[in-house]
C-alpha cells in the first residue's frame, strides 16, 4: 500500500520524500548556508570580559560585638538585590565617569565614524531639508556645551548598561560580571572597574556608617555621665536620712534590711510549714474516709505502705490457701478446719491493731504540724509590724535605685558602643570579595563561525526538508495505482513510460518489442482483457480528461502491440475536430471516415494498411459540422458492428472528454473506456471532473492507464507497481528505451 494509505509516521515515505525531492533540499542547505556564512563573517566580533565577586555571609570581627553595619544575610533575596545594586545606573556613571567612556567613539556616537551605508544614505539629509523648508520640527533653542555633556554622558551610561551582564545562578553567591564590546582591552578594564567599584562602594558605605554612629555617642556620653552621678548621690542621701541600713543577702540575692531579710526567710518557712500541714491532714483524711468505705483500710496507700501489713497480708493469703486445701478434704467441724479459722481470726485482729496504731502515729504528726505553723504565723505577725515602717521608707528608696540603675545601665551601653564603634572604624571589610579579575579576552564571544554555521546547516536542511514536504504536498498529479484506485475509485489498468529517445513510441512497440514500454502496452493489454474475463472486450475507446496527454499515442501502439503479435486490430481515429492517427501513420488524400457516413462507403473502402505493421486504420480530416450526431448515430453504430466481426481488437481514438462531449457519445458503443492521465502533470480536479463527466453521462469505463510516466523519477516513490521495475530493473528487458 502507498504511504498516503497509512495512518502515523512513516519513516520509508520520509526517506523517499527527501530523495525525491533532494534537489530542493540540497539547494535550500546550501543557499542559506552560504547566506549564513556571508552573514557570520561580516558580524562584528564582540570579546566579553567577566570579573567574578562573592559575597561574604561570614563577617570577620576583631571584637566579639554587633557591627554597626551588619553584614549580608545568607539567602536569595540578598543576592537579588546585590544583583540590582551591580546593575543600577548609578554605579554605572561611576563607572563611565572612571574611564572616560564619552571620549570612546564606541559610547558617543558623535565620534564614531561613519559607515559606508551612513555616509550613503539620502534619508537623514532629505529630511534635514524638508525640516528646513517647511518646518516640521518645533524650533528649540540649541542645546547648552553642559546639556549636551550631560546627553552624552547619560547615551554613553546607557551603552554601558546595555552590554553589562551581571549574573548569579542561584545556588551559590558567586557573582559574575560580563561586559560585551568589540575592544578585548575595554571589556576586561570595564568588568573589573565595576568590581572594583563595587567593593569600594561597600567599604564607604560602612566607614560613613561608623563615624556618624562614634560622633552620635561621643556626643551623648557627658550627659549621661553626670546624670548617673546625681542619681547615686540621691539614693545615698535617702538611705542616711530615713536610716535604711544595708545588710547582705544571700550570695546572688542583692542587698535590702535586716528586717526585710528576716521577713523573707520567715515567710519562706511558714508557706513549707503550711503546705507539710495541709498534706499530712489530707493524709488523714484519707486514711479515715477508707476505713468507713467497703474497701475498709486495705486501699489506703500509708496502710499498704506498712512492712509490718505487707508481712501480715502474706500469712493471710497462705492461711486462706491451706483452709481452701482443707476444705475440699473436711467438713467445717473438723479440728484442722477449726484451728486453720482460729488462726485466720488471730491474724484479722493483728491487722486491725497495726492499721489503728497507723492511724494514731498520722493524728499525732497533724498535730505537730499545726502547732508547728501557728508559732511561724505569730513570728510573723510581730516582725511584720517592726518591718511596716521601713516599708514606707523603701518605696522612695526603690524609685531610686531604680533611676539610678537605669542610667547606669544605659551609660554603660553607651561607653561600650563607643568603645567598640572606635576600635572597628578602622578595620571594617567590604560584604565582597573579588574571586578573580577579567583578563583580556583572546578569541572572540561572538559570532562563533564553526557553531553558528552548524546550526544554519542544521537549520537550513530543516527549512529545506519543509520546503520539499511542502512542494510534495502541493503537487496536485498522480503518481501511482494506488492514488488512482483510493481517491478516483476506479480499477488501474496500466503505466506507459514516457520516452526520451528520438524514436516515437508507437514505433519502439515494432522495432523494440522486448523494451519496457513495448511491455507496458502488454501489461495493459492483458489488464483490459481481464477487466472482463467473460466477454473480453473487442471495441475499446480511448479518451482523456484534457489534450497533449499521450491518448492518441497510446491508442497506436496499442493496436499496433496486437497487430505484431498475429491479431487483426483496427484503429480508428475518431477526434472529428483535431484528428491524428491518419497524420502519424501516414495518411493519404482519398477516403476516411467521414466518406462512410456521407455515402455510406463500405468498410472494406475505408480501411488502409501501416506499411510497418499489418495494423488496420481508418483516418479522418475533420471539417464536420456535427460530430456528436455522426458519432452516435445508427451508422456508426453499425460501422462497429460490422468492425467488431472482422477483427480481434478495435481501438477508437476520442477527443479530451472536457474539450467535448464525443467521447461520452462514443462510450454507449463500445465494450470498454480507457481513461488516460498523463503521470504527474494532470491535475487531480481536472481528472476527476472528467472521470465524474465519464461515470454519470458514459458508459462501459474499464479503468485508467497513466501515460508518460518518468520511469526514473518514479521508482524513487517506491511504488509496487510496473514502474517501479521498469525504473529499477529496467536492463531487464534488454534496454532502457
Amino acid at each position: 500500500m502507498h504511504p498516503e494509505a497509512q495512518d502515523g509516521f512513516d519513516l520509508r515515505h520520509f526517506l523517499n520524500v527527501l530523495g525525491r525531492r533532494r534537489g530542493i533540499v540540497f539547494g535550500c542547505t546550501a543557499l542559506l548556508t552560504v547566506l549564513a556564512t556571508i552573514v557570520v563573517f561580516q558580524l562584528t566580533p564582540r570579546y566579553l570580559a567577566e570579573a567574578e565577586i562573592m559575597l561574604n555571609t561570614r563577617q570577620t570581627r576583631i571584637v566579639d560585638v554587633q557591627a554597626v553595619v551588619s553584614g549580608l544575610q545568607s539567602d536569595a533575596s540578598v543576592v537579588r538585590t546585590e544583583v540590582e545594586v551591580l546593575q543600577s545606573p548609578a554605579l554605572a556613571a561611576k563607572v563611565a565617569q572612571k574611564l572616560d567612556l564619552v571620549s570612546n567613539k564606541l559610547f558617543n556616537p558623535r565620534l564614531a565614524t561613519p559607515t559606508v551605508w551612513q555616509r550613503m544614505n539620502p534619508v537623514p539629509a532629505l529630511l534635514q531639508r524638508l525640516d528646513d523648508t517647511f518646518g516640521l520640527s518645533d524650533a528649540a533653542s540649541p542645546a547648552s556645551p553642559d546639556e549636551q555633556k550631560r546627553t552624552e554622558f547619560d547615551a554613553a551610561v546607557t551603552a554601558l548598561m546595555k552590554n553589562l551582564t551581571i549574573f548569579n545562578d542561584g545556588r551559590s553567591y558567586i557573582i559574575k560580571i560580563g561586559f560585551d564590546s568589540p575592544d578585548p582591552d575595554l571589556a576586561a578594564s570595564v568588568a573589573n572597574t565595576y568590581a572594583n567599584l563595587y567593593l569600594l562602594e561597600q567599604l564607604e558605605a560602612k566607614f560613613a556608617a561608623t563615624r556618624r554612629a562614634t560622633e552620635w555617642l561621643n556626643e551623648h556620653l557627658g550627659d549621661l555621665q553626670q546624670k548617673l552621678q546625681a542619681s547615686d548621690r540621691a539614693v545615698q542621701l535617702y538611705r542616711d536620712e530615713h536610716g535604711l541600713t544595708q545588710s547582705p543577702l544571700k550570695a546572688g540575692a542583692g542587698t535590702g534590711t535586716v528586717a526585710l531579710q528576716q521577713l523573707s526567710e520567715l515567710n519562706s518557712q511558714l508557706i513549707i510549714a503550711t503546705a507539710d500541714h495541709a498534706e499530712k491532714e489530707a493524709n488523714l483524711r484519707q486514711i479515715q474516709d477508707m476505713l468507713k468505705g467497703p474497701a475498709g483500710a486495705d486501699a489506703a496507700s500509708q496502710v499498704l505502705a506498712s512492712p509490718t501489713i505487707q508481712a501480715l497480708k502474706e500469712q493471710q493469703s497462705k492461711l486462706r490457701q491451706q483452709e481452701a486445701e482443707l476444705a475440699s478434704k473436711y467438713r467445717p467441724a473438723h479440728p484442722a478446719m477449726i484451728n486453720i479459722r482460729a488462726q485466720i481470726a488471730d491474724l484479722n485482729r493483728k491487722v486491725s491493731e497495726e492499721i489503728n496504731n497507723i492511724v494514731r502515729g498520722i493524728t499525732n504528726e497533724v498535730n505537730a504540724a499545726r502547732t508547728r505553723e501557728n508559732t511561724m504565723r505569730e513570728q510573723l505577725r510581730l516582725l511584720e509590724q517592726t518591718t511596716a515602717r521601713q516599708n514606707t521608707a523603701e518605696v522612695g528608696l526603690r524609685e531610686l535605685e531604680r533611676q539610678a540603675e537605669a542610667n547606669r545601665v544605659l551609660y554603660e551601653t553607651f561607653l561600650n558602643r563607643f568603645k567598640q564603634t572606635s576600635s572597628q572604624q578602622d578595620i571594617q571589610e567590604a560584604d565582597a570579595r573579588l574571586v578573580s579579575q577579567a583578563e583580556v579576552p583572546a578569541l572572540p564571544s561572538f559570532p562563533k563561525p564553526t557553531l553558528l554555521i552548524g546550526i544554519s546547516l542544521f537549520l537550513s536542511m530543516i527549512i529545506g526538508g519543509i520546503v520539499a514536504f511542502t512542494a510534495e504536498t502541493l503537487d496536485n498529479g498522480f503518481r501511482s495505482s494506488e492514488q488512482i484506485e483510493r481517491i478516483a475509485g476506479i480499477p488501474f489498468l496500466g503505466l506507459v513510460p514516457g520516452m526520451k529517445s528520438g524514436m516515437r513510441p508507437h514505433d519502439l512497440v515494432l522495432r523494440k518489442p522486448v523494451s519496457n514500454y513495448a511491455e507496458a502496452i502488454r501489461s495493459v493489454r492483458t489488464a483490459l482483457r481481464f477487466s472482463n474475463v467473460d466477454s473480453p472486450p473487442k471495441v475499446v475507446l480511448v479518451t482523456s480528461s484534457v489534450p497533449q496527454e499521450g491518448k492518441s499515442t497510446f491508442a497506436i501502439s496499442l493496436a499496433r502491440s496486437v497487430a505484431r503479435s498475429g491479431g487483426r486490430a483496427l484503429i480508428i481515429d475518431c477526434d472529428l475536430r483535431h484528428p491524428t492517427v491518419g497524420h502519424t501513420l501516414g495518411q493519404s488524400d482519398d477516403a476516411d471516415l467521414l466518406e462512410y457516413f456521407r455515402d455510406d462507403t463500405d468498410l472494406s473502402q475505408l480501411v488502409k494498411v501501416d506499411a510497418e505493421s499489418t495494423l488496420h486504420y481508418i483516418p479522418t480530416r475533420g471539417g464536420t459540422a456535427n460530430p456528436q450526431d455522426l458519432l452516435g448515430s445508427q451508422h456508426m453504430r453499425n460501422f462497429l458492428l460490422a468492425a467488431r466481426e472482422r477483427y480481434d481488437l478495435v481501438v477508437l481514438d476520442a477527443p479530451p472528454v472536457l474539450a467535448v462531449t464525443d467521447a461520452l457519445v462514443l462510450s454507449h458503443l463500445v465494450d470498454a473506456t480507457l481513461f488516460m492521465i498523463r503521470w504527474e502533470r494532470t491535475p487531480r480536479p481536472v481528472a476527476l471532473g472528467a472521470l465524474g463527466v465519464l461515470q454519470t453521462q458514459g458508459r462501459h469505463l474499464a479503468g485508467a492507464v497513466l501515460t508518460r510516466v518518468n520511469i526514473r523519477k518514479h521508482a524513487k516513490y517506491g511504488f509496487g507497481d510496473h514502474g517501479y521495475y521498469y525504473g529499477r530493473y529496467g536492463n531487464y528487458y534488454g534496454t532502457d528505451a
